[in-house]
């Protein structure tokens, strides 16, 4: 580790370069997105953190003008006195955009079930993450996504979504309570008995989160796509999907994380904390999706915005 480009030093300068120059990288008009990562070469991770630049198609270098080129490394004066250089790494990775749309034939988590657990359709053709614990009305709450789920305190969230059939009254199983400034919004149940504290395929939740580190092998439950995994590729995501500018992109690991009718599901680690249950912590909540990968907010953000905790 010490003898490689993956030292603490290196990943906090990646950072504070990030930081320092996201700005002027968004402003390029090739760059839909930045974060903070591990170099590639020919598509392989190499061990040094890197400030990682996508592009929607990347030329060899002598295609680009100069007037279009981007930089090969960033250099700051850290608080210190101390010159700080990060390399620039540039990938071509599609574009995320939000996933609530008709799902299309998959994994059939779009029927309807009671109770409701985390991973099944509902809302605006989406998917219910899992159930965490209101602080502010001290009880438990639906969680997805503000674009699943709406932004109009009382509007009416069914289960399954209505492009999966759900019709209101009969399929109602909440309102929403309130949005917050990242794409996260949660429901308050129209009835205790609606929620059951588990994730398909995760076991027993939310009863804990952890923070996403790099190269952290994660799973999600999605209304589509089911149970799939991947590994957290980059911190500190930018793309300036609701105002948010620390997110996370995870690599679907050669096969397809997500697709539509997955927004609102959770990130959870792929395995659990104490090896001895079933259960997982949670580490990010799903907004978008990116070809074969998908693109979500860091947990502890989600509940810090909307006052939320464990149960």
């Amino acid at each position: 580790m010490t003898d490689s480009g993956l030292t603490w030093d290196a990943l906090v300068a990646a950072r504070a370069a990030k930081e320092r120059f996201a700005d002027e990288l968004l402003a390029h008009p090739d760059v839909h997105g930045i974060g903070v990562g591990r170099r590639r070469r020919a598509d392989q991770k190499v061990d040094e953190y890197a400030v990682v630049v996508h592009v929607e198609r990347k030329l060899p270098l002598e295609r680009v003008s100069e007037d279009r080129r981007l930089p090969q490394e960033l250099r700051l004066i850290a608080a210190d006195g101390r010159e700080v250089v990060a390399r620039v790494d540039v990938q071509e990775r599609a574009k995320p955009v939000p996933e609530n749309a008709p799902a299309p034939a998959g994994v059939n988590l779009g029927g309807k079930e009671r109770p409701v657990p985390g991973g099944m359709s509902a809302g605006n053709s989406g998917t219910l993450g899992g159930w965490v614990w209101d602080t502010v009305t001290n009880q438990a709450v639906a969680l997805s996504n503000r674009h699943v789920f709406g932004s109009v305190t009382g509007k009416a969230i069914s289960q399954p979504s209505r492009d999966d059939g759900g019709r209101l009254p009969v399929d109602l199983i909440g309102s929403v309570l309130r949005a917050g400034s990242l794409d996260a919004a949660v429901a308050a149940p129209v009835d205790p008995a609606v929620v059951s504290a588990s994730i398909i395929g995760g076991g027993p939740a939310v009863f804990g989160i952890a923070d996403a580190t790099l190269d952290m092998r994660v799973q999600k439950t999605g209304r589509t796509t089911g149970r799939t995994f991947g590994i957290v590729d980059l911190i500190d995501y930018d793309s300036g999907h609701s105002g948010s500018h620390a997110d996370m992109w995870i690599d679907g690991d050669g096969s397809d994380f997500s697709d539509i009718g997955d927004s609102g599901a959770l990130y959870m680690e792929a395995g659990s904390p104490t090896n001895d249950g079933d259960w997982r912590r949670v580490v990010g909540l799903h907004w978008g999706g990116a070809g074969n990968d998908g693109v979500g907010h860091h947990i502890r953000a989600v509940f810090d915005d909307l006052g939320l905790t464990t149960l």
